[in-house]
């Protein structure tokens, strides 16, 4: 964004524990100062949260919520491609497949399309 070194998203605080190109975005909400990814979250061993995968599986899941707050700019493009639906019929959005920032802002890619926030929190939350 501003800055010529752009860092991956493991470095921030929140995220250091979780796979995001492994998860997969359930929704993404974009309301006045907030955007909100509703994700199917991967945790890596080192997480808190963090259980042997179910059978079948290769990841721990858990639901939960990737969130912006007090957005002040937020350019969202490529955003018309229709949800997959999966063999039990949960619809999602792909992956974030990219998530860079600096500290003008953050720069988010995936099959949902691309954003750039600028926000002052980012919080992620299991439910």
């Amino acid at each position: 964004m501003g800055s010529a070194v752009m860092r991956p998203y493991v470095e921030i605080s929140q995220l250091r524990e979780v796979l995001l190109e492994e998860s997969y975005v359930l929704d993404i909400a974009a309301t006045p100062g907030a955007v909100r990814f509703e994700l199917d979250l991967v945790l890596t061993p080192d997480h808190a949260e963090y259980r042997p995968p179910a059978p079948g599986e290769q990841y721990c899941f858990r639901r939960g919520s990737l969130v912006f707050k007090g957005v002040t700019r937020l350019l969202w493009s490529n955003s018309g491609n229709p949800p997959a639906v999966d063999s039990s019929g949960e619809e999602d959005y792909g992956q974030i497949d990219s998530f860079e920032w600096d500290d003008s802002g953050a720069l988010l890619e995936g099959g949902w399309g691309r954003m750039e926030i600028v926000s002052s929190i980012i919080e992620v939350a299991l439910q």
